[in-house]
């Protein structure tokens, strides 16, 4: 497994959960792992080009977001968004980042996580949102297209709607977008009715989850969900907006993972990668605000995808899971699933 890593320590803010700690935490706990350690490689790459990150985002967009930072520091959205003097620099070395993570696994070992920041799957194509600047995900789908990957599956499980990442493929075929995340909270987007438009309908999957929902759940929609839909689209690589926000000891939201929910997810999705895509799969981090679920929830995803035994020092959820039956009788109906 390669590792990308842009801490970005120049984008930072004492006060704001998405801040300069993350990526170390992180860092750490892969370096206190001597099996997973032993199995990963730290690799480098180059921010993105303007004409890159323009695969996403408009042109208009990334000058202004260059132009803000002459008034920084500063909140440039209710989420609330800052930025840095440093943060367009910052966002770019995210994106280039997941850029070169998805060129990585048209080499061998054929996998790698890009642990990044700023965050990127809220923003659309105009705008920062939600704590993100660039769409690192969205850029790295578009770049592997450029590689020759001519369909490309993202499964995003933070806890918190993908919504800048759908809605740069909800009219495109080509991408499978799936959402697993916690219904009626930030950004108020991810009904599971909003299926894509034109020719992308269908290819948008939405799974609003209630508060409550944890690893048996999780389970249940990697088996149900993820795989039948993998099988259905033959994808030629596999990206994953690994959000770390969906673990129960978050402060954010009200979902209820474990480590060993994020062992199974990077289990399964491994397996789709290998059935499917060569092997080819990335993880680009999103969301996590507790750093102790971040980190060891980022090693546990490692240890799933390299078939590891999960090591889970949190442990369980301490409440009951949610019953979600009638959603996913609904999913199942929605996508003929």
């Amino acid at each position: 497994m390669n590792l990308f890593s842009i801490p970005s320590p120049d984008h930072h803010d004492d006060d704001h959960p998405e801040n300069a700690k993350r990526i170390p935490a992180i860092l750490n706990a892969i370096t206190n792992d001597a099996t997973l350690q032993s199995l990963t490689s730290n690799l480098q790459s180059s921010p993105a080009s303007d004409d890159q990150i323009a695969l996403i985002h408009d042109p208009a967009y990334i000058h202004s977001l260059r132009d803000v930072m002459k008034r920084a520091p500063a909140y440039i959205d209710h989420a609330p968004t800052y930025v840095t003097p440093y943060s367009f620099d910052c966002a770019a070395a995210a994106a280039g980042a997941a850029i070169g993570a998805v060129e990585s696994t048209f080499r061998i070992p054929y996998s790698a996580f890009a642990l990044i920041r700023p965050p990127g799957h809220h923003a659309p194509p105009d705008r920062a949102m939600g704590f993100c600047l660039f769409n690192n995900i969205a850029i790295a789908a578009r770049h592997a297209q450029k590689l020759g990957a001519k369909k490309v599956m993202i499964v995003d499980f933070d806890v918190h709607h993908g919504n800048g990442t759908q809605d740069c493929f909800y009219e495109d075929p080509s991408v499978l977008f799936i959402s697993t995340h916690q219904a009626g909270i930030y950004p108020g987007t991810g009904y599971i009715d909003e299926i894509g438009s034109g020719a992308g309908s269908g290819y948008t999957v939405n799974v609003p989850l209630a508060a409550g929902a944890g690893d048996t759940v999780f389970a249940q929609i990697a088996e149900q969900v993820f795989i039948p839909l993998a099988d259905r689209f033959q994808p030629d690589i596999l990206l994953v907006s690994s959000g770390y926000d969906a673990h129960w000891r978050d402060p954010l939201a009200s979902l209820q993972l474990s480590c060993v929910g994020y062992h199974l997810l990077g289990k399964k999705l491994a397996e789709i990668a290998r059935k499917h895509c060569e092997g080819k799969i990335v993880f680009v981090l999103e969301g996590g605000y507790d750093l102790p679920a971040l980190s060891h929830g980022v090693v546990n995803t490692l240890r799933g995808a390299l078939d590891l035994a999960a090591n889970d020092p949190l442990g369980p959820a301490p409440r009951r899971e949610a019953d979600v039956t009638r959603l996913m009788e609904k999913l199942k109906t929605t996508h003929g699933l």
